[in-house]
C-alpha cells in the first residue's frame, strides 16, 4: 500500500536533523515534526478515528497543519482541509457535508468551532492544536464515525471544488493518486532536498496544500509557511531566507509587482515561481519580470485532476499565455461539442485523463456524470493545443454568453476593456434576459474616473457590436476567493 505518511517517516529518519518547517519563532526538524505527528495521531486513534474516517483541519499555514496532516494520514484516516478564515455558516456547511468525525482548530477558533458543532446533527470531536503542535481534546463526538466509501483506493484527501460556478462538489483522492502527482511535479520542477519553499498559498486549497506543503516535505526540502499574505513581509522573507520555490496565485504576483520598494529586494535565489488557480495575464507577468527579473511560470491544474501541466519553456516570455505541456503520464485532449478531437490550434474543451485524477465526484450531485467521459475529466475550460503539445487556455465553456444565438467569450471582451488606460480590472459575464438569451454585462474597477460612454467608445472597432456590453457597473474591487478566482455568483 502506498502511504504518504510512511514516505514522510522515511524522509524524517534520513534527514532527522534537517529543517522541515521554519516559522518566525521556531524551526522544526524532520524528526521533531514526525514526533509531533505521531503524538497527534495517537490522540486521534484514542478518539476512535481510523481508516476511512474524515478529520477536518481548520488550521492556518503553519507547522501545526503539517503535523496534523501527517497524523491523519498515518492512521489511515481522510484529511478534510477547510479554510481557517471560514465564517460560521461556511464552517457549518462543510462540516456537515464532509461528515467529519473530528475537528482540529487553533486555540483562537475554539469558541467559534464549539458554537458551530452545537448546530450539527452529528457533532465531531473537537481538538485545539497550538503553535507547539500539541493537540488538546475539548469535546467528544456525539455519534459513531461515518466511514468513507468511494472508488478511490486508500483515500487520503477530501476537498470541495471552489463553488464559483455552482454548488461545491466533493473530490476524494487517495495516497496512490497524490503520490503520482508529487513524483511527477517534483521531477518536472527539479525539486531537491536543497530547496526552500515559500508556503503562503492556503494549505486548505489544492494549490498550497499539494504543490507547496506536500511537495516540499515529500521531497525532503524546507518549508517556510506564512498564515497570511503580507506583500512586504513576503519580499523580505524571499530575500533574507534565499527561498528557491514560490507557488502562488495571480493576485499575489500582481500585488508584489505593484509594491513600492523601500528596502533592497533580492530574488536571485528564487529559481522557480509558478502561478495557479486562475489565469495570470501576460501583462501582469511582464510587470513582475520588469521589477524582479523573473518570469512567473503558469501551472494548470484542478481539484479533480491534480496538476495537469506547467510552462517550463526555455524562453517563457515567448509563451506567456501558455500553461505548457502535460506532465508525463497525463493525457490532455481538446474536444468538440460531440466529444470528438479537434485539430491542433483549434479551440475546444480541455479534457484530462490522469493517474492523479478522480473518475467521479464523491457525492450525489446531479451533474456528476456530465463532468466525466470515457475516462476523461471534462474541465469546462476552453483552449487549444499547439503541434508540440503546449496548451493555451482561452476561457470557460460555462461562461460563454449566448447573445441572440451568437456565442461571446467573456475573456475576449475583458481583453478589449482592460486595454483602456482608465480601467484597472474587469470581469464580463452573461446577464439572463427575459426571453432566455443573455446580455453582455461587466463589472469594472477603474484606475481613474471614467464613464460607461468612454468604455463603450473604447470597445467599438475592437470587438463585434454584439460583444459590446449592455450593462456596465463600477466597483472599488472585485469579489475574489483566496485563490484569486473571481466569485462570479457575487457579481
Amino acid at each position: 500500500m502506498t502511504n504518504l505518511a510512511q514516505r514522510f517517516d522515511e524522509t524524517a529518519a534520513r534527514l532527522a536533523d534537517r529543517a522541515a518547517v521554519v516559522e518566525a519563532e521556531r524551526a522544526w526538524s524532520y524528526a521533531q515534526l514526525r514526533q509531533a505527528s505521531e503524538a497527534i495521531g495517537r490522540q486521534l486513534e484514542r478518539d476512535g478515528c481510523g481508516p476511512g474516517v474524515r478529520v477536518a483541519l481548520v488550521l492556518p499555514n503553519a507547522a501545526a497543519f503539517c503535523a496534523a496532516f501527517f497524523a491523519v494520514a498515518r492512521i489511515g484516516a481522510v484529511v478534510a482541509p477547510m479554510n481557517s478564515r471560514y465564517g460560521t455558516q461556511d464552517l457549518e456547511y462543510y462540516l456537515a457535508r464532509s461528515e467529519a468525525a473530528a475537528l482540529l482548530v487553533p486555540p483562537s477558533l475554539v469558541e467559534t468551532a464549539a458554537a458551530v458543532i452545537r448546530q450539527l446533527p452529528a457533532a465531531p470531536s473537537l481538538f485545539a492544536v497550538d503553535e507547539s503542535c500539541r493537540a488538546r481534546a475539548l469535546a467528544e463526538r456525539q455519534d459513531d464515525a461515518v466511514v468513507l466509501h468511494c472508488a478511490t483506493e486508500d483515500p487520503l484527501l477530501q476537498q470541495y471544488t471552489s463553488g464559483s460556478t455552482g454548488a461545491p462538489k466533493g473530490v476524494v483522492r487517495g495516497h496512490r493518486q497524490l503520490t503520482f502527482e508529487l513524483e511527477s511535479l517534483g521531477t518536472a520542477l527539479k525539486v531537491t532536498e536543497a530547496d526552500r519553499f515559500l508556503g503562503v498559498a492556503p494549505f486548505s486549497h489544492v494549490n498550497g496544500l499539494v504543490r507547496s506543503m506536500m511537495l516540499s516535505l515529500f521531497s525532503g526540502a524546507a518549508l517556510f509557511p506564512r498564515a497570511a499574505f503580507d506583500r512586504r513581509g513576503i519580499l523580505q522573507l524571499l530575500t533574507e531566507k534565499r527561498l528557491t520555490v514560490f507557488g502562488g496565485v495571480p493576485q499575489m504576483f500582481v500585488a508584489l509587482a505593484g509594491t513600492p520598494l523601500r528596502e533592497p529586494v533580492d530574488l536571485s535565489a528564487l529559481r522557480i515561481a509558478f502561478s495557479a488557480s486562475a489565469p495570470l495575464l501576460p501583462e501582469d507577468n511582464l510587470r513582475f519580470h520588469d521589477k524582479f527579473g523573473l518570469v512567473i511560470r503558469q501551472l494548470y491544474g484542478s481539484t479533480e485532476t491534480g496538476t495537469i501541466s506547467v510552462n517550463l519553456d526555455d524562453d517563457p516570455r515567448a509563451s506567456l499565455a501558455s500553461v505548457g505541456r502535460a506532465l508525463p503520464g497525463v493525457e490532455v485532449r481538446i474536444l468538440n461539442e460531440d466529444h470528438g478531437p479537434v485539430p491542433a490550434g483549434e479551440e475546444g474543451e480541455v479534457a484530462i485523463a490522469s493517474p492523479a485524477g478522480i473518475r467521479a465526484y464523491a457525492d450525489g450531485d446531479a451533474d456528476r456524470g456530465a463532468a466525466f467521459f470515457d475516462g476523461f475529466y471534462l474541465s469546462g475550460d476552453l483552449g487549444f493545443m499547439a503541434p508540440d503539445g503546449a496548451i493555451t487556455l482561452t476561457g470557460r465553456k460555462k461562461f460563454l454568453i449566448n447573445r441572440g444565438g451568437y456565442k461571446v467569450n467573456p475573456q475576449e471582451v475583458e481583453r478589449a476593456i482592460a486595454s483602456f488606460s482608465k480601467v484597472d480590472q474587469v470581469v464580463v459575464y452573461g446577464k439572463k434576459g427575459r426571453h432566455g438569451d443573455d446580455s453582455v454585462a461587466c463589472v469594472v474597477v477603474p484606475k481613474e474616473s471614467c464613464t460607461e460612454i468612454e468604455i463603450l467608445e473604447h470597445c467599438r472597432g475592437k470587438i463585434a457590436d454584439f460583444k459590446i456590453p449592455s450593462f456596465i457597473a463600477f466597483r472599488e474591487s472585485l469579489p475574489l476567493s483566496e485563490t484569486g478566482k473571481v466569485l462570479r455568483h457575487k457579481l
